[in-house]
């Protein structure tokens, strides 16, 4: 094949690379929304509900505004996690201490900045419900530049005033994947359509 012809289909091959790229993870099977919605309701069925101090809500929000810090979630994720804490935030689930701090530990290697402000928080018994605001950059998100979001935290304490449930719920569509190159375009295009 002479380079003439090489350079000439060179763009086709690009378009069907990225048509590939795009179709092949739309294809996937569906995430079964069911099955998320009926493990978060497991949990809240088997978590018993404790009564607890303003301390140990004070010791969670400030957990989650350290998470970025190393150090800080090696010496404190058992502290603040129960023995068989739960976590699902909108992207993954991991159960107990070590589960929880690897996560938060990978998580802080992909950014470059992070902080959440507490924007407000409540309790009715036993439950409790934070409400934050997350400003986090990371290189491989939104070109690396700083990508803001706001959610709330639904989380569950033991007597001894350890998180035993954490569940976040939060826009990861839009703040994650939306600003992912390529992918973000379509969350966007999608999103569009729907505000017709």
């Amino acid at each position: 094949m002479s380079l003439k012809i090489a350079l000439q289909t060179l763009p086709a091959v690009l378009l069907l690379l990225l048509v590939f790229a795009i179709l092949i993870p739309a294809c996937a099977p569906h995430f079964d929304t069911a099955t998320r919605t009926k493990e978060y309701k497991d949990k809240l069925a088997s978590t018993k509900t404790q009564a607890s101090s303003s301390t140990s809500l004070v010791a969670f929000t400030t957990f989650l505004q350290k998470i970025s810090d190393k150090d800080y979630v090696r010496e404190n994720t058992a502290k603040v996690y129960a023995k068989n804490a739960y976590l699902n935030d909108t992207l993954v689930t991991h159960t107990g201490p070590d589960e929880i701090m690897a996560y938060f530990l990978s998580t802080a290697d992909t950014m470059t900045s992070y902080q959440v402000t507490i924007d407000d928080t409540a309790s009715s018994g036993a439950e409790h419900y934070v409400r934050w605001t997350m400003v986090f950059s990371a290189p491989k998100l939104n070109g690396g530049k700083p990508v803001e979001s706001v959610g709330m935290s639904h989380i569950r304490l033991n007597a001894d005033g350890k998180v035993t449930m954490h569940q976040d719920f939060w826009d990861s569509g839009t703040n994650i994947y939306g600003q992912i190159p390529v992918l973000g375009g379509v969350i966007e295009s999608i999103r569009r359509r729907f505000e017709k």
